[in-house]
């Protein structure tokens, strides 16, 4: 008898955190989010995970830390060059600054798939440009823009929003053109 009340007691429990776990992903849903980007944030596949490694390289001067933070560019692309020497004025540009803090704001989400723009739901991008302000040891703001990028191509929707792999792919100077991800946007479609 006890051993039905313990198995009965056990599938009610089964049953119940199965509806929470539906519960918790509607709301995600409902709130422009997927189930992955939980898991994402998680596991520490999210943009900002992959920009605070590098800032805090910058940090604490540690110039090989924050180049591997950087994703190499690939040899055989036609940006290589440009990118592989941006990648390393950008971080002795912020090595030189002695940077003592810096501030993350919220990403612009860029649907890759399909027809490229802003997309007013993170989990349809495929990229998110991130503006980022450091401060230099006299306390004098800089801005920065940080484009990450998800490995392979992101379909988003088109795909069932599938978990992501972000890469550091991208940093320039406020007001300097973006080598990687070229479209730019005046204007923000998100209400």
């Amino acid at each position: 008898m006890f051993k039905r009340i313990l198995r009965i007691a056990l599938h009610g429990i089964l049953l119940l955190l199965v509806g929470l776990a539906g519960f918790a992903g509607g709301l995600l849903t409902l709130g422009g989010y997927s189930p992955n980007m939980l898991l994402e944030l998680v596991t520490g596949q999210t943009p900002l995970a992959k920009i605070k490694p590098y800032l805090e390289a910058i940090q604490v001067q540690d110039r090989d830390a924050a180049l591997e933070a950087w994703l190499q560019p690939d040899p055989s692309s036609v940006i290589y060059q440009e990118l592989r020497e941006r990648r390393i004025q950008v971080t002795d540009e912020l090595l030189a600054l002695q940077i003592t803090g810096y501030t993350i704001f919220e990403p612009e989400w860029w649907s890759t798939c399909c027809e490229p723009g802003i997309t007013c739901q993170a989990r349809n991008a495929g990229m998110a440009r991130v503006r980022v302000q450091v401060l230099d040891a006299q306390g004098k703001p800089w801005g920065y823009i940080f484009d990450v990028v998800t490995k392979g191509l992101y379909f988003g929707a088109a795909e069932g929003n599938p978990y992501r792999h972000w890469q550091l792919r991208d940093i320039y100077p406020r007001g300097e053109v973006p080598i990687t991800w070229t479209l730019t946007s005046e204007r923000d479609p998100c209400p």
